[in-house]
């Protein structure tokens, strides 16, 4: 196998600014452990410091967080049928990917953290493991990591794979050392066409990468859990009720300001609100009772009684169950400048979505409902307001919306199969 050698300026450029942000880095992460405690829980093997394996040689699999890991349980589960003697190592970088990764309840799955990028740490990580081959899910580019999966003779698949426009001006500032990380994988499967384009433009070689899909859209509610949400739903008094889902800072005021608009036009009515990240749901809590709004909190009052104005889902990896059979959903990070959240998974329910101007992320997904006929872009806050006074008043379109989402997602389904026709020959020997 031919070695990996990344240029020296450009490496000695990225070793110098880890060295430079490790502190903050530690600091972010004992900064994130006020709000969410479990940011501090195993922080050993953020250093590549791990209890005994438990399995030999698994299929590892690194999903940053838990979007990730949702958009993996398919593939996995797929992979698991035809291997079910395999052996798997889920690895993720926030509490919430750790969580989503335990709740797969998948037989012989290891979950753990994965290290820093530093060279002595991701050689540690890979000697204690063993694993037998590697998929990296969407954009988890890691120089030090990838060289170190050559170094060891793995097999490395990027899966989902996008890269927004920023993403690409971003590695192209490293020059080489992503350039040649990007040699790396065996192959580089792409969630679009678009997608694909830009990893060649970042150096990735152009017979490397292939157009495989969305593994989101192969993300089936399970019906058992999309009738018991309709069921939660219909034992509710409000009407209408809608949904703000994985809302940022800025976006509060449009969501609390739509939703008194809301509440003038329709007093039963009632918000149910996700914000995005778990340090931020004391702080919505605190923001929507200075207003006035009567909330209630998931995690305390477990149902909204009929007084509830806002219900406040404040757990973890719970959003999914309440989707199905809510009038609408805002999917959040798109009004303020963050790029988006998955709307696939509202689609998937069966609900009418409506996103902000600022999609990056996800625009590939976002375009293809929007062409169906079941999302709506606003331009701001004040448009949000319009729209969801406009959908809430109007069950014919809302019906019609939502069943574009069933149909549109039931269409592009099949990312798992031709991810699966890849992987699987490298795989053979593992059944």
């Amino acid at each position: 196998m031919a070695s990996v050698s990344y240029p020296i300026l450009p490496r000695l450029i990225y070793a110098v600014l880890w060295l430079l942000a490790f502190p903050a880095v530690i600091m972010l992460l004992l900064f994130r452990s006020l709000g969410q405690p479990a940011y501090r829980w195993h922080l050993a093997e953020r250093f590549a410091r791990y209890p005994a394996a438990a399995s030999k040689d698994p299929l590892w699999c690194h999903a940053a967080s838990m979007g990730e890991v949702h958009a993996l349980k398919p593939l996995l589960l797929a992979l698991r049928a035809d291997f079910p003697e395999l052996p798997l190592l889920v690895t993720c970088q926030t509490p919430a990917g750790r969580q989503a990764a335990q709740a797969l309840g998948l037989r012989a799955c290891t979950v753990a953290y994965l290290p820093f990028d530093l060279r002595w740490l991701v050689q540690r990580f890979l000697s204690h493991f063993r694993p037998c081959a590697a998929l990296i899910v969407e954009t988890e580019i890691w120089p030090n990591l990838f060289q170190a999966t050559h170094s060891a003779g793995m097999p490395l698949w990027m899966i989902n794979a996008r890269m927004t426009e920023r993403s690409l001006r971003r590695y192209r500032r490293f020059g080489g050392v992503f350039r040649t990380a990007l040699s790396v994988p065996e192959a580089i499967l792409c969630q679009s066409a678009e997608d694909a384009a830009r990893f060649v433009a970042a150096g990735a070689p152009a017979a490397a990468v292939s157009v495989t899909g969305n593994l989101k859209w192969d993300l089936v509610p399970d019906e058992a859990a999309r009738e018991a949400g309709l069921r939660r739903r219909a034992s509710w008094m409000h009407a209408p009720v809608w949904m703000a889902a994985s809302t940022h800072p800025e976006e509060t005021a449009a969501v609390l300001a739509t939703h008194r608009a809301v509440l003038a036009r329709w007093p039963a009515a009632l918000l149910v609100w996700a914000p995005r990240h778990p340090e931020r749901f004391a702080v919505a809590a605190t923001a929507a009772q200075a207003q006035g709004f009567r909330v209630h909190r998931r995690s305390r009052e477990a149902e909204p009684s009929a007084a509830a104005q806002i219900f406040l889902i404040d757990t973890l990896g719970e959003l999914r169950a309440f989707m199905p059979g809510m009038d609408l959903v805002f999917v959040g990070g798109s009004l303020q400048a963050i790029g988006g959240h998955n709307v696939l998974e509202p689609a998937a329910s069966g609900v009418p979505v409506l996103v902000g101007p600022h999609t990056a992320h996800f625009a590939d997904s976002i375009r293809t409902l929007k062409d169906a006929g079941g999302l709506l872009e606003v331009v701001d806050a004040k448009a949000l307001q319009s729209a969801v006074l406009d959908l809430l008043g109007d069950d014919s379109r809302r019906n019609a919306m939502a069943a574009a989402n069933l149909a549109c997602v039931a269409g592009n389904r099949g990312a798992v199969e031709k991810t699966k026709a890849r992987v699987s020959p490298c795989l053979g020997g593992s059944g």
